[in-house]
């Protein structure tokens, strides 16, 4: 047995050495499958820095106030006056969405016709009845924690009228962007459901842009006596999910802003990834 001591030495050798290229070539397809690139190169940032600056440019020059926040593909933050108050108007329905079906998980309870007939008309068709409705089911409280579940920092409940309520772009961008972690997975389908299949009367700004080559859940709001058209979106194609969220006050008429945001729209989606 001794005689044979240095052949088993090699033959051990020779096994470690085969098991560490084997662990070092399934970490490599590991980490390649990881990053999603077949090459293992990362996808760059969607939409590009460049195409956030052509939609920077593009409002500057508009008429009013306006703001822009885009969550990019790698979650990275950036944007126009992005934290600058403005009301919210009926982008904020989402939040009541959200609020909704957070409280019936909590009460371990199925979504029911009568839920629908009030959710439903607040999203499809932007229902201001059902919304208040809605508000009032759930309290004032549970639409502050979402706002705090989702990171915001400039969201102020309204005074007089929810549609008063004080939101930036940034608050907006982060809690659409963060929607499948807030709304209960068993209702998360429902409430993109929703999002997705709003009238057309209701689907300016990126709807026409965006589709057919983007899925695109989103909420527009209007305050027309002021001037003020919002829209928050989250776009989503394989491998690529990102938000958006602008904010207009002062327009000269609804066309005017419904432009604006359709403008910005054409720059970030300029080139698809």
């Amino acid at each position: 047995m001794r005689s044979e001591g240095p052949v088993t030495r090699r033959v051990c050798l020779a096994l470690f050495g085969a098991l560490a290229l084997a662990v070092t070539a399934a970490a490599s397809a590991g980490a390649l499958e990881f990053s999603g690139e077949g090459r293992g190169t990362p996808r760059p940032p969607y939409p590009s820095p460049g195409a956030i600056a052509s939609a920077r440019a593009f409002l500057e020059g508009r008429a009013g106030a306006t703001a822009l926040a885009v969550v990019d593909s790698s979650g990275h933050l950036s944007g126009l006056n992005l934290r600058e108050h403005f009301q919210t108007a009926s982008v904020i329905k989402v939040m009541f969405l959200t609020a909704y079906l957070q409280k019936l998980s909590a009460h371990h309870r199925s979504l029911t016709a009568a839920d629908n007939a009030l959710l439903y008309p607040m999203i499809h068709e932007s229902n201001n009845d059902d919304a208040s409705a809605v508000l009032g089911a759930v309290g004032e409280g549970a639409v502050l924690r979402v706002a705090r579940e989702a990171g915001m920092r400039d969201y102020v409940p309204g005074v007089g009228w929810w549609a008063f309520s004080q939101t930036s772009a940034a608050d907006q961008a982060r809690f659409f962007y963060a929607l499948p972690r807030l709304i209960p997975g068993r209702f998360y389908g429902y409430a993109r459901g929703l999002m997705a299949g709003i009238e057309p009367e209701q689907s300016w700004g990126f709807p026409p842009v965006a589709r057919p080559r983007w899925q695109i859940f989103f909420k527009t709001g209007a305050l027309p006596s002021v001037g003020l058209f919002n829209e928050t979106a989250r776009l989503e194609r394989p491998g690529v999910t990102f938000t958006v969220s602008v904010l207009t006050n002062g327009d000269p008429s609804m066309a005017y802003g419904e432009e604006t945001i359709q403008g910005v729209a054409s720059r970030l989606l300029a080139h698809t990834p």
